[in-house]
Order: C-alpha cells, then structure tokens, then sequence
C-alpha cells in the first residue's frame, strides 16, 4: 500500500505522472544503502510512482540524489548538507537539507540560497504535480 495510490492509478491516462518510471528494486536499494535516512515519503514516491518529467517538462525528478557540486562544479557555501532531487528545468534544483530534519529546500541558481518550501516530500511533490496539470 502506498501513500500515492490515487496517482499510481492515474498514471496512463494523460496525468502529470505519465512520464514518471518507478525506480528498480536494485536502484533503490543502492539508494537506501547510500542514504539510510531516506524520508519514507520519497522512496514510497520513486519506488511507486517513479522519476522522470513531471507534466510539460514543469519538474524534473531525479532517479537519485545529487551532491550540490554536481549541479554546480562546486558545493556553494550552507550547502554541504543538502542532496537534491530535483529542478524546474529553469535552473531552481529541490532538494532534502539533511542537516535540519531532511526539510525540503528550493536553492536560488543565482545566489545558491537554500529557502524552506516544504517539510514533507509528499505535499512537496503533490504541489509540483497540481502546478503541472
């Protein structure tokens, strides 16, 4: 059972979340290994409803987590903690702040300024899904 059985169910039928492809069991597996406090909200998301282009290209969501020097070549001061899972296509990358309750942050592309936008992956990512229908 899954938090996101209404978007498991919807997907096919011309949703948001048409795009997305559920993680592999190898592939989160090796994800949980790497980062062992996870938010369950994030791995039932992947492991059910996937990763990909949400909507129109409105957000993309990795298959994982990425390192801030990844995206940037470096890692940009007061971001040593943060893993991001995602951007806006338009630069803005979200991502879990390890550091403060793996609060989810949007992370300004000019200044590197990570802002509190949500406390819970689920509602997170339920506001990107309703923002791209």
């Amino acid at each position: 059972m899954s938090q996101f059985n209404d978007l498991i169910a919807e997907k096919g039928t011309g949703t948001a979340c048409d795009q997305l492809t559920p993680l592999t069991g190898e592939a989160l597996a090796s994800l949980q290994r790497d980062e062992p406090g996870l938010p369950a909200g994030y791995v039932d998301f992947l492991s059910h409803v996937g990763f990909g282009p949400i909507g129109d290209d409105s957000f993309m969501l990795y298959s994982g987590l990425l390192a801030p020097e990844e995206l940037y070549g470096q890692t940009p001061p007061g971001l040593a903690a943060v893993q991001l899972f995602g951007d806006d296509f338009a630069g803005y990358a979200s991502g879990f702040d390890t550091a403060n309750g793996w609060r989810i942050v949007e992370i300004d592309p000019t200044s590197h300024e990570a802002t509190e936008v949500a406390r819970d992956f689920a509602a997170f990512i339920r506001l990107k899904i309703a923002a791209a229908s």
